[in-house]
């Protein structure tokens, strides 16, 4: 069961979206456009979750912060800014084409476009992005796959591409599937090596636990510089 509803926090009005479930505590996390998505037990009020909220406007703020500052990282050249292409700032051109692809050098990195609409530029960017990511991960992957998997006798995972918000990637251990985010493409290149990391761990444990955490660090000891990357 979900309900939805408004409130004025954190200096203007936000929509809740509240999904009821068999937990004890309550859990709250930022949306699309500074909504707020709350996680709580059928028992707690409507009253208790309104408070919940206005005692948290300080961590709203700073979430909504971050999600900003999140956003202009991940530019991908739209009204003139400039794109994030694996942690460099390129300068942004536009040039009419028959067909719609993307081009990177020196020089920054060139639309080709038919039609030049923001839709068009964040279609042929992540296009683009899925395509190169995928080159980087078959390079990247064989050490994860021995190291890990075989040396665990796990399966090999198959990896996709899919474009995510809330998560630069996730891991199905039932199913032996990863998924990576396209969105990664704008972070220096050592954040996909993290986040294969990260991933494959969770064939090993599902859970974030200390064994978890562990296990991260052991297959790549300098893990924290780049999920601090990811969350500045």
């Amino acid at each position: 069961m979900v309900k939805v509803f408004e409130i004025y926090a954190a200096g203007k009005t936000r929509t809740v979206s509240v999904e009821y479930k068999r937990i004890k505590n309550m859990w709250m996390r930022m949306g699309d456009n500074g909504s707020l998505r709350i996680s709580c037990s059928r028992y707690v009020s409507d009253a208790q979750i309104r408070e919940f909220i206005l005692s948290r406007e300080k961590w709203i703020l700073k979430a909504e912060a971050g999600a900003q500052r999140k956003e202009d990282i991940c530019s991908y050249g739209a009204d003139g800014a400039d794109a994030m292409w694996l942690g460099k700032r390129l300068p942004v051109h536009c040039v009419r084409s028959a067909s719609d692809y993307l081009s990177i050098d020196e020089n920054g990195l060139t639309y080709h476009l038919r039609n030049d609409t923001d839709e068009n530029r964040r279609r042929v960017f992540y296009n683009e992005a899925s395509k190169r990511l995928l080159e980087m991960i078959r390079e990247r992957r064989g050490a994860n796959d021995r190291d890990i998997c075989m040396a665990n006798r796990k399966p090999l995972p198959k990896i996709t591409i899919k474009f995510m918000t809330s998560r630069w990637g996730s891991c199905t251990p039932a199913k032996a599937h990863i998924s990576i985010s396209c969105r990664l493409i704008h972070f220096p290149p050592v954040c996909l090596d993290y986040v294969m990391v990260h991933e494959y761990v969770h064939m090993l444990e599902g859970s974030h636990s200390k064994r978890f955490w562990n296990l991260v660090e052991y297959y790549m000891p300098g893990y924290r510089a780049a999920e601090k990357l990811l969350k500045q």
